[in-house]
């Protein structure tokens, strides 16, 4: 009943955010290149999207080979959505007679509430997700046999939780849009980038009931194989990269977008059972944002592929050199028509918002 009633609250709290963010936005952007850009302001934009969400959750004692990769079981999802001024919404479910694969993933409960606010000049990513469930996806590097005859070891018990705020700048909007790649209310007519910089903070917790590194799995020395079940992670950082999209004959377009982040904050790997915290104390992290989008745009039409991952890494801390990391994904195609209005919805006044 907490989990829902925050999640109702920040809800509440997101929806005035983005509007006055437009007001904001009012008096500080410049106007849109026409030669690169045409925004939609009296289209309806609609979607039917395929979506497909996974987290992940990584043990790792070098900095690129992680050693335990644990990931929830995704599903498959069919969604509608709209954009219209100032305001989108997307709603999906999961789809019947697909998604049946518990026996050897497992199975997964999550709540997932994502927000990526496109303004011209910022972008604002919120994060609100608990994940319970989850299978070690490489257990070829971990036992020379699956053991009992399991071909993917399962945790059920594993449960993790993210709360994170990422607020980035676009120092290119009168020529380059995200909102054309990834909203489709906005079409991106020439080839153009944008380098990209800004502030993220993020909270993550991982819990098991017993150790999080148990059973047949072999020692390697990660954490002095000592058992723990509890990492809490808060940090704070800064982030900086570039975004580009890629147009031939106003038709075809390719759109590439990376961002890493540096930052520092506070750790703690705890051992509920014996009361043992092994290191509490100050850390540091880097972060990896992606988006991609590939698809065929006309004046009314838009079919696409879009793909976005945001990566946090952290150290353990004292002394252990070792890494968590966790990780979310969302992997979507989308089939968009526009639709002209004969009458404008007045309740949100496109003709008084900058798009």
């Amino acid at each position: 009943m907490k989990l829902r009633r925050l999640i109702f609250l920040i809800t509440i709290f997101l929806i005035p955010l983005q509007v006055f963010g437009q007001f904001f936005e009012e008096d500080t952007v410049t106007i849109y290149d026409t030669t690169y850009i045409k925004a939609y302001r009296d289209e309806l934009t609609t979607r039917l999207f395929l979506s497909r969400k996974q987290n992940g959750y990584n043990l790792s004692p070098t900095l690129f080979k992680p050693w335990l990769r644990y990931r929830s079981n995704d599903n498959l999802l069919l969604g509608l959505g709209y954009t219209y001024s100032f305001l989108t919404i997307n709603l999906a479910v999961k789809m019947p007679f697909i998604n049946r694969d518990d026996d050897l993933y497992g199975k997964t409960k999550y709540v997932d509430l994502q927000t990526h606010t496109i303004f011209r000049n910022y972008i604002v990513d919120f994060y609100l997700q608990w994940t319970k469930g989850y299978y070690l996806s490489n257990p070829d590097h971990i036992f020379r046999q699956p053991p009992n005859g399991i071909e993917y070891p399962l945790r059920g018990d594993m449960r993790t939780t993210i709360l994170g705020l990422n607020v980035q700048y676009l120092f290119n909007s009168s020529r380059y849009s995200y909102k054309a790649a990834f909203l489709q209310n906005q079409f991106q007519k020439r080839s153009a980038g944008s380098p990209i910089a800004g502030v993220e903070g993020y909270w993550m917790l991982g819990m098991t009931d017993s150790a999080m590194v148990a059973g047949s799995i072999p020692p390697s020395g990660f954490l002095d194989d000592q058992p723990f079940n509890q990492v809490d992670i808060a940090n704070v950082g800064i982030n900086g990269g570039y975004a580009h999209t890629f147009v031939w004959q106003e038709k075809l377009f390719l759109s590439l977008s990376a961002v890493a982040g540096l930052s520092g904050g506070f750790n703690q790997v705890h051992y509920s059972n014996s009361s043992t915290t092994y290191y509490r104390g100050l850390t540091a992290g880097f972060t990896s944002s992606t988006r991609i989008s590939l698809g065929f745009n006309s004046q009314d039409y838009y079919v696409g592929l879009s793909l976005i991952h945001l990566s946090m890494t952290n150290l353990t801390g004292g002394g252990y050199g070792d890494r968590f990391s966790f990780s979310t994904g969302n992997l979507r195609i989308n089939f968009v028509k526009r639709f002209r209005l004969n009458r404008p919805i007045k309740i949100l006044r496109p003709d008084l918002w900058i798009l």
